[in-house]
């Protein structure tokens, strides 16, 4: 029993020992922290000291200031002030300045406009005292022909009054001339007549003559070349067979190359050389390369023509007008060169 009081007891002293040395570390902790404390709250206090310093010493410099903001405030106003006046008066002068560079290109241009007045006026100036030197050179030479034409006009009307005695005198005259004179021109009206009446039958007897002389001559060459033609060849074809000479009609082809190569066209037309020498010519070299070719005789109303013309073996018969080498359509009725077909016959 009492062994258990004994082991109770020392229980107790332990815990309360524990509790002891606990609460000694507590209070030695608490110390330590108090002491921290203690120099945070030192450090704080000087902290504010230094603190309210500062403030007291930003507090003079804020009244400074505010008296400063005030002078400021103050100049700023008068600054505004005078920075609006400025501002005014600046934009009057730009407004005069402005007026003043229109007005300086209105007078640099009225400047320019003087410039070239005053050139053209210097100009007319010594135009106008060439002009002037000129006029009075001729107004000396007008003064002398002055004085000179009232001396002949002194001489003139002595002149004039035998001139009006003259001028009676042929007045007389005149009208006996006039009297002649229409007589004269009623003779010359009627010889006029008759010389218009004459030149149109001299002109109808002339055209006459040149439409009988043109007919007879074309009939006469036809006929002559018809006789001739048809002699030589009636002579060729007793001839031919012997001399083993022979003609032929030619083929298109043919004929057109033979056109082509022949220069009968390259010949002048003359009153001696005619349509009928230009068709004979073109025969006879048709006939030299043996190709059977036509003498055309195309009859108008008051003259004739001469072409001439192939049968050939693929296409027939075609006109060739021999002084240009054409080949050309006849039709009775029609016109060609300008004149009317009448009839038209091929001598082969």
């Amino acid at each position: 029993m009492v062994e258990k009081k004994l082991v109770a007891l020392g229980l107790i002293c332990v815990v309360l020992s524990v509790g002891v040395f606990g609460a000694v570390m507590v209070l030695n902790q608490k110390d330590n922290e108090m002491q921290i404390k203690t120099n945070q709250i030192s450090g704080l206090e000087n902290e504010k000291l230094t603190l309210e310093t500062q403030v007291s010493t930003l507090q003079s410099e804020k009244l400074t200031l505010e008296t400063q903001v005030s002078t400021l405030q103050a100049n700023i106003s008068s600054l505004q002030s005078e920075t609006t006046s400025l501002n005014n008066e600046k934009t009057a002068l730009e407004t005069q300045v402005s007026n003043l560079q229109t007005e300086a290109t209105t007078l640099e241009n009225e400047k320019n406009t003087l410039e070239t007045q005053v050139s053209t006026l210097q100009a007319n100036v010594s135009s106008l005292q060439s002009e002037t030197t000129s006029l009075n050179n001729e107004k000396t030479a007008l003064e002398t022909q002055v004085s000179n034409l009232q001396t002949e006009a002194i001489t003139l009307e002595n002149e004039k009054s035998t001139l009006e005695n003259q001028v009676s005198t042929l007045q007389a005259n005149v009208s006996s001339l006039q009297s002649e004179t229409t007589s004269l021109n009623n003779e010359k009206t009627a010889l006029e007549t008759q010389v218009s009446n004459l030149q149109s039958e001299v002109t109808s007897l002339e055209n006459e003559v040149i439409q009988s002389f043109n007919l007879g001559y074309a009939e006469g060459e036809t006929e002559g070349y018809q006789l001739g033609y048809d002699e030589g060849y009636l002579q060729g074809v007793e001839d031919g067979p012997e001399s083993g000479w022979y003609i032929m009609d030619p083929t298109y082809d043919e004929a057109i190359a033979f056109i082509n190569s022949d220069e009968t066209d390259e010949n002048e037309y003359t009153p001696d050389y005619v349509c009928y020498d230009f068709t004979a010519d073109f025969n006879s070299n048709a006939f030299q390369m043996r190709y059977r070719c036509g003498f055309v005789y195309i009859e108008f109303t008051d003259s004739a023509h001469a072409i001439v013309c192939f049968n050939t073996t693929d296409r027939g018969l075609i006109y060739i007008e021999p002084q240009n080498d054409e080949i050309v359509t006849l039709t009775i009725g029609q016109t060609y060169l300008g004149y009317i077909i009448v009839d038209f016959d091929i001598i082969w």
